[in-house]
């Protein structure tokens, strides 16, 4: 049986005669009992100026099973029957046979390898390079169009390398005043490298514990930010004026199939729906697809998707609600609607031994800023240590703003810079940590010295013990 033609062009009859000719070579058609004669399936063509479509009829296709139309390799043999022209199935509710009429350009093969490095980096501020594509490096931008990422892959496919990469980039291009982090590691193997990083609102969660409550807090943030913006009258956090902007927040999550239908995935979702216009991005990642972990809510939720190696087109379809997937075989090497069209990315990944190039502090400007370390010397100068946001405002009006002050002090708190109020009524506390950030430290080899490096290049100011807060004169860092 031949296919039905709309048009009897001999373009079309030539197409599908290599279709046929290729699935022969390949020992997916049957013979007749009777006659011996080849069983054909049944299309029907349809002719456009780019392209010839063979509709198939699912009830006629000869024994060659959905999957096997699917083949990657089929198509590829009967590109290469067809003079190097293009050829894909179409799986939406049958199945369609697309040729191109021209054999076009040859097409670019991507990189076997992509090392993430300095000239890779894009320009814009939030945005990032995932990876190599056939037209080019691929861009996110973090803050608008890939603000909620879902990620899948099986271990070992090249994932958490890629979400390691992100990670790096965001944080070489930003301060902590521009980006904030909330990891949750729960195998405490794959983010190790960001700990004490100053862009952590608090230390990675390897605990569930620890993972519900900083989920719990990133909800309470966005709420604050909409309630600051509303106050403000914008819809959207970066339409705030200079100096009252907030930093990006960039929740990351490992493992979320680990969560399955806990609160931390509720508040999760709740991050991925609420949280654009107030500056809060996500991204999830999974080595296990579940349709019930990964609900039609989750992923609606998740519009950009990755998909690295997978096992099963079951999981390809999981992750992309597609099939493809399951046909990668090299690590890195992802399946991604990146810019509203499905194609295949070369992640770039950080070489094992550069990590500290990209994570360390000094890469992304001092941890304090001019502002933030004379609040520190005078919360530890003139205010015996307390940090009392009306009085710091009333002192250093002009240069911060007193909401960005109390959204300083809130994050320093969370960070253990700040201790927690015992009481509505009491102040939070210089910790330490925060004192040896802006330069204090107290020298045992001459005394009980203190030598504060406030602001770059400034001359060392000297006092004596005496003149430190009482809360320090007990604590000393040896200075080499």
């Amino acid at each position: 049986m031949t296919a039905r033609m709309v048009s009897q062009h001999s373009e079309v009859v030539t197409y599908w005669r290599g279709v046929t000719s290729t699935l022969a070579q390949r020992g997916l058609l049957r013979q007749r009992r009777d006659d011996g004669s080849t069983v054909i399936p049944s299309a029907t063509g349809l002719v456009t100026p780019d392209f010839v479509a063979f509709v198939l009829d699912m009830h006629r296709l000869a024994g060659v099973s959905r999957e096997q139309w699917l083949d990657c390799d089929l198509h590829a043999q009967v590109r290469a029957t067809l003079q190097g022209r293009r050829v894909f199935c179409a799986d939406s509710a049958g199945l369609a046979l697309v040729v191109a009429r021209n054999p076009g350009e040859r097409r670019k093969r991507l990189p076997a390898r992509v090392v993430l490095t300095g000239d890779l980096l894009p320009q814009g501020e939030y945005t990032v390079c995932l990876g190599m594509g056939r037209e080019g490096p691929v861009i996110l931008d973090l803050s608008a169009g890939e603000r909620a990422i879902l990620v899948g892959g099986e271990s070992g496919s090249g994932k958490t390398g890629t979400v390691k990469s992100i990670i790096a980039q965001a944080v070489r291009k930003c301060g902590p005043d521009k980006l904030n982090l909330a990891l949750v590691d729960l195998k405490r193997l794959d983010f190790p490298i960001f700990d004490g990083l100053p862009h952590l609102i608090a230390p990675v969660a390897t605990e569930e514990a620890d993972a519900e409550a900083l989920a719990s807090w990133c909800v309470g943030e966005m709420e604050r930010r909409q309630a600051v913006m509303q106050q403000a009258q914008v819809t959207r956090w970066d339409k705030l004026p200079d100096g009252e902007r907030f930093p990006l927040l960039l929740v990351v999550v490992d493992e979320c199939a680990d969560f399955g239908n806990s609160p931390v995935m509720g508040d999760l979702v709740r991050l991925a729906r609420k949280g654009r216009a107030s500056g809060v991005s996500l991204i999830l990642a999974t080595q296990r697809p579940d349709a019930q972990v990964l609900s039609s809510q989750v992923k609606t939720n998740l519009p950009t998707r990755l998909a690295f190696r997978v096992t099963s087109s079951m999981d390809s379809r999981i992750i992309l609600d597609r099939t493809g997937a399951q046909e990668i075989k090299r690590r890195g090497l992802c399946l991604c609607n990146v810019g509203a069209n499905w194609q295949k990315v070369q992640t770039a990944f950080l070489q094992e031994g550069s990590e500290g190039e990209w994570v360390d502090v000094g890469q992304v400007g001092p941890v304090l800023s001019d502002v933030e370390r004379a609040l520190v010397s005078y919360a530890l100068g003139e205010l015996d240590g307390a940090f009392i946001v009306g009085k710091l405002y009333e002192t250093f009006k002009g240069q911060i703003s007193k909401r960005k002050l109390a959204d300083l002090a809130r994050t320093w708190e969370r960070r253990g810079w700040l201790t927690e109020p015992a009481h509505a009524t009491d102040p939070r506390r210089v910790m330490p940590e925060l004192a040896e950030l802006a330069g204090y430290a107290l020298d045992v080899q001459n005394g009980d010295r203190v030598i504060g490096m406030i602001g770059g290049d400034r001359d060392a100011q000297a006092m004596t013990g005496s003149e430190l807060p009482p809360f320090l004169r007990d604590r000393r860092v040896a200075v080499a």
